[in-house]
């Protein structure tokens, strides 16, 4: 169960929605938000790849605390987040939602041992503030979306959570190889 919750914010998902959405916001006429969910969308995901990379070049720690930020954390909080931005003009209700997804996805990559406390705590501020520079963004007085382009956001991440559910893009292990052949050209200092 844990495991199907965590599945949800896998690049695998995460990245078809995001771009789902990038194109029903320039199909729907809305050019403005396209951008700002399009920047903000390639924005987090290189931050925690590039903390990854860089935290992950010695190989893990002895007694590990922290080793690799929770992209899960990120990602999860970041796209449905995001989702949250577009349709929500209260800031307070973006903002609450934001930690309540970071809290929750969080939860799930810690029950699964594949990250620590302090891990999912940065994946999920990454997420957290990228929601909200999206939300800023987007701006207070912007127009609603129609009606339409709302169920259509909403539909694709839905459609394609279930339809892709299950599926793993395995990037982690990835990065962990290119973390670590970087490991050798960089100052690398186990503890």
């Amino acid at each position: 169960m844990i495991g199907a919750l965590s599945d949800f914010a896998d690049q695998a998902i995460a990245g078809p929605v995001e771009i789902s959405v990038f194109l029903i916001l320039l199909l729907a006429g809305r050019r403005k938000d396209a951008l700002a969910w399009a920047a903000v969308m390639v924005a987090a995901p290189t931050l925690i790849l590039l903390l990854k990379l860089w935290c992950e070049r010695c190989g893990v720690p002895h007694q590990r605390i922290f080793y690799s930020p929770s992209g899960h954390t990120m990602g999860g909080t970041l796209v449905y987040g995001g989702l949250l931005a577009l349709l929500c003009r209260n800031g307070w209700v973006v903002l609450l939602g934001a930690c309540v997804l970071a809290t929750g996805f969080g939860v799930t990559r810690v029950l699964l041992q594949v990250h620590t406390v302090p891990e999912v705590i940065v994946g999920g501020l990454i997420g957290v503030i990228a929601v909200i520079v999206l939300h800023s963004l987007l701006g207070r007085r912007r127009s609603p979306l129609s009606p339409q382009t709302a169920f259509f956001s909403i539909a694709a991440a839905l459609i394609i959570g279930f339809a892709l559910h299950g599926y793993r893009l395995g990037t982690e292990a990835w990065i962990e190889k290119i973390s670590h052949i970087l490991g050798r050209y960089l100052s690398c200092q186990k503890a």
